[in-house]
């Protein structure tokens, strides 16, 4: 891969993690206001930022790595200084939006009569709604910024969402530094923000 083939991934990775950077910003501004805190705008700024993490974790962990997309994956691992503790490259963000769907047809049928969607201040409020009892189809545990919700196979989902803001933040960073100063090319669009 030259540079500027690579520039074409590097320039993805930069604009995918200042959008998962974005909106994990925003998702902590909604939760502040009081007047949106418990809206559907939350969960609007949590898929959107687990979006931009999971197209990271494709371009990085891609599912059956070989030929170039191993390639691929190596060498933007290495340029990036990713290693397989990273935060990013676990499929947990990417499987849980894409295969919502599987959820909710594991509920049909199944009986149960409440489902929690909503943000708790602590995980004292989650044990007190004997939340295990109950379906979870979006929970967020504030003071410790994790996400709940269920596995396509009804198995709890836990995801730790500032270590995953902090890689796709990372990894941005040093997609657009190289781009600053490696890529050969010279951009021409608008704007890209910081």
């Amino acid at each position: 891969m030259d540079d500027h083939e690579l520039t074409w991934y590097l320039d993805e990775l930069a604009m995918h993690g200042w959008g998962a950077c974005r909106d994990f910003g925003a998702l902590q501004a909604a939760l502040i206001d009081q007047d949106i805190r418990q809206t559907r705008l939350v969960w609007f700024h949590l898929t959107a930022f687990l979006a931009h993490a999971a197209m990271i974790s494709k371009y990085l962990s891609p599912i059956n790595p070989r030929g170039f997309t191993k390639t691929r994956m190596e060498v933007l691992r290495s340029r990036l200084g990713v290693d397989d503790s990273s935060a990013i490259l676990p499929r947990d963000a990417r499987n849980n939006f894409e295969h919502f769907d599987e959820r909710i047809d594991n509920w049909v049928g199944q009986g149960g009569q409440t489902i929690l969607e909503m943000v708790l201040d602590d995980r004292s409020s989650f044990q007190y709604l004997r939340a295990e009892q109950k379906r979870i189809k979006r929970v967020l545990i504030e003071d410790e910024m994790v996400f709940i919700s269920e596995n396509s196979d009804g198995s709890k989902l836990e995801l730790a969402l500032r270590p995953l803001a902090d890689e796709a933040r990372r990894i941005s960073s040093g997609s657009k530094t190289w781009l600053e100063n490696e890529s050969p090319y010279h951009f021409l669009y608008p704007q890209r923000g910081r």
